[in-house]
């Protein structure tokens, strides 16, 4: 396990550089073998202007192509060419800037965040008691008369004060100072820097007052105010802590649940433990009730019921039978099953939806870059209002002054100003990841806040993938042939939904797989042709899809449901018609939609009578049919060219460039992997019902990021005269900032409850 500190005369982590090695915590770009994307974990980072530093000092490298970091859910996503640069440089910058970082795999491999809670908890307690001890001696001073306390008497109480202090400036305010020291060093401004300024300054003007009386600091000291606006910033910090671990909790969650050990039989039939990074396509494991699945795969020996909620959003058990799927990340609830392992690592469902939400972590919607742009000339407007408080009244009370700096040093501080944005959104994010709403940037909950007009695909989206079968019409004159058989062979390989269903249907109908066939080829848009040696049919050219393709008598363009046809050769061997279902609440959905005041619109490659027919079932006013890719594209743009705002869902291929294209998009979670990796959102239960809370809750999210904004405004506002004109107290400028920044993440925290299917 890597460690995050290090001495500086060596590197770490040169082993990060072998591929097997950046690939754990790493994803190779689609078009360009050698760009690269990462993702790490970043300890001391925790506010916009960290997030900037980082930014800026990466992007400097050699080799890097985009940095992009999250305060709110302390991840970096770093993309970077192979070619010029290795992750070893990299994580050595990220230590040489002040921020240790690790792989998100090894941050994982710790105990989460337990270790940084417990130090803050201790430095935190240790800040209470002696601020308490302090101000046990402070408060005679304030209550008694001048007389009534001995000079000698004041002077021991205000030496103790300064023994009770010391802890507090050496242990329980190191996190501000040293990140200050670190910002300084690099000639950077941030957040902590106000902070530490103010800490430092008060600290020392108090030990003047102690052991140099007399002079013009005065003999007045601030140990009650300094370890109480101490105590108050770690009790925001503790609790920003535990705070984002709840609103960010959900990708922790996730990629948790793959299990470090497994059960795989060996080849003499024993049963061995290995590291679940050692499986291979074709183990068999032995998974136990109360475990998770390790890899995607079949049950080969016993039934149980799987717990998929975490990848599919659905509350219900799912029952699994011998030969049944089983996803990696799934929970083993029932019995005891044997599985045969046919994906593993970045090959599973699981590892595709962890990216995508490591992905959103650290995306920045449009609403997030304003505060960030905002860090760097906010700090240093601090230290000028600092400096004004100074010289305004440096001529008239000098101690006044220079507490009054303090005080506009620790009230302005910007932490609720960059929390406001990413503590909102990374709670909704991780509330919809546990409702089975993936989102992949977090600038897509912004968008779905703006949308007026929802574009949706028909087949997989409103209606079923999975066809039915409504009528076989077979050909008398080949009733010698065994057509079930053929139909059932040609289809077996073929994953698209017509031969799905034509398969099923041909195995109900007593057909058997296992005819031998020749030249097989899947035309896409047309259909299944292969060669075929049975004993009536010697050596045959059979072709199974539409008309077209087979060269077939079609019927009416106005037929409401889909012909394929079975041929061989220039005789028609059978018609099957094919039928779509709807899918449960769609309708309902579509209704609520509607009353919401959107604009639904429907777009399809299907034939137009059925299209229509959907439409008008479900009310939709305006509804297209035989629409290409092209057409799909060219009328979002055309919606997007009057000033719409439009959502595209769909599940198809040929839905990709439209849902590229969209100013948000919705891929569902039964579509093909380019169009939901294209989408900003995935709906893995693909009931359509979420759409409406979905909604509805992004546009909650963005009313409370502006509230949380507009309250960071009007706090900053009010407080710096408050602080400048000298009313303003160290101890209470402590207090409103932390306060100021709870209030925010509290706000934030009212996102985490979501129910599906209401408004």
């Amino acid at each position: 396990m890597l460690s995050l500190t290090h001495p500086e005369t060596q590197n770490p982590w040169l082993g990060l550089d072998i591929q097997s090695e950046w690939e754990r915590f790493s994803q190779r770009h689609q078009a360009e073998e050698a760009i690269w994307t990462s993702h790490v974990w970043v300890e001391k980072m925790h506010c916009a202007a960290c997030s900037g530093r980082i930014e800026q000092s990466l992007k400097q490298m050699p080799g890097v192509l985009g940095v992009y970091a999250s305060a709110a859910s302390k991840r970096v996503k770093i993309v970077w060419d192979a070619s010029r640069t290795h992750p070893s440089a990299w994580f050595q910058n990220f230590n040489a800037i002040g921020y240790p970082a690790l792989p998100v795999t090894e941050y994982h491999a710790l105990t989460d965040r337990t270790r940084e809670q417990r130090m803050m908890l201790w430095r935190l307690v240790v800040a209470v008691f002696c601020m308490m001890q302090v101000m046990m001696y402070a408060y005679p001073t304030y209550v008694s008369a001048s007389n009534d306390i001995t000079p000698e008497m004041i002077q021991l109480m205000k030496w103790a004060s300064w023994l009770l202090t010391l802890p507090v400036m050496l242990f329980s305010a190191t996190p501000f100072l040293s990140q200050a020291y670190l910002s300084l060093r690099q000639r950077q401004l941030g957040m902590d820097v106000p902070v530490a300024l103010g800490i430092v300054v008060a600290f020392v003007m108090s030990t003047l007052a102690t052991f140099a009386p007399g002079s013009w600091w005065g003999d007045v000291t601030y140990y009650d105010s300094l370890t109480m606006f101490v105590s108050f910033l770690l009790i925001g910090r503790w609790v920003d802590v535990k705070l984002r671990n709840r609103t960010a909790g959900a990708l922790e969650n996730m990629m948790r649940r793959i299990p470090n050990a497994v059960q795989k039989k060996s080849d003499d039939g024993q049963w061995v433990q290995i590291a679940a990074s050692n499986i291979n396509v074709g183990d068999i494991l032995l998974v136990l009730p109360g475990e998770v699945f390790a890899a995607d795969g079949d049950i080969m020996v016993g039934a149980t019921s799987a717990d998929e909620s975490m990848l599919t959003g659905e509350s219900e058990p799912v029952i699994k039978h011998q030969g049944d799927r089983v996803i990696a990340g799934s929970g083993n609830l029932t019995a005891m099953v044997e599985m045969r392992v046919e994906q593993v690592g970045a090959g599973t469902q699981y590892h595709a939806l962890v990216n995508l939400m490591a992905s959103a972590s650290t995306e920045k919607p449009g609403i997030a870059l304003l505060a960030d742009k905002l860090a760097q000339p906010f700090l240093w407007f601090v230290l000028l209002a600092a400096l004004f408080a100074v010289i305004f009244w440096w001529t008239t009370d000098p101690v006044k002054a220079v507490m009054a700096a303090v005080a506009v040093l620790v009230v302005t501080c910007p932490c609720a100003l960059s929390l406001a944005t990413p503590a909102a959104m990374l709670a909704s994010a991780g509330t919809f990841a546990k409702g089975g709403v993936l989102i992949r940037r977090l600038q897509a909950i912004q968008a779905m806040s703006e949308v007026d007009t929802i574009v949706f695909d028909k087949t997989g989206t409103l209606t079923d993938s999975l066809l039915h079968v409504q009528q076989a019409t077979l050909n008398t004159e080949a009733h010698h042939l065994p057509i079930y058989d053929v139909l059932a062979s040609l289809t077996q390989r073929s994953l698209h939904p017509v031969s799905k269903a034509l398969h099923q249907f041909a195995l109900t109908q007593g057909g058997q797989v296992g005819l031998v066939l020749n030249e097989f080829e899947e035309i896409v848009g047309g259909g299944l042709q292969a060669n075929i040696s049975i004993q009536a049919m010697p050596v045959s050219a059979v072709k199974l899809g539409n008309a077209a393709f087979c060269g077939a008598i079609e019927r009416s363009e106005d037929a409401l449901t889909r012909q394929v046809y079975l041929m061989s050769g220039q005789m028609q061997l059978a018609c099957f018609d094919l039928v779509e279902e709807m899918k449960a609440n769609t309708q309902l959905a579509i209704q609520q939609l509607i009353s919401q005041g959107l604009d639904i619109q429907l777009l399809s490659g299907d034939k137009i009578a059925p299209v229509l027919r959907l439409a008008s079932q479900l009310g939709i006013p305006v509804a297209l049919g035989l629409q290409k890719a092209e057409d799909k594209l060219q009328r979002v743009q055309t919606l997007q060219r009057q000033g719409h705002k439009v959502l595209m869902v769909g599940d198809g291929l040929n839905d990709g460039p439209v849902i590229a294209a969209a100013h948000i998009s919705i891929a569902m979670g039964s579509g093909v992997p380019l169009t939901q990796a294209q989408a900003d959102m995935v709906i893995l239960g693909n009931d359509l019902s979420v759409l409406v809370s979905l909604i509805a809750h992004c546009k909650k999210t963005i009313f409370i990021v502006k509230q949380n904004l507009v309250w960071a405004a009007v706090y900053n506002a009010a407080g710096v005269p408050l602080a400048i004109m000298g009313w303003l107290p160290a101890w209470l400028a402590g207090l409103g900032m932390a306060s100021s920044s709870l209030l925010v993440l509290v706000n934030a925290l009212r996102l985490t409850h979501w129910q599906k299917g209401q408004v």
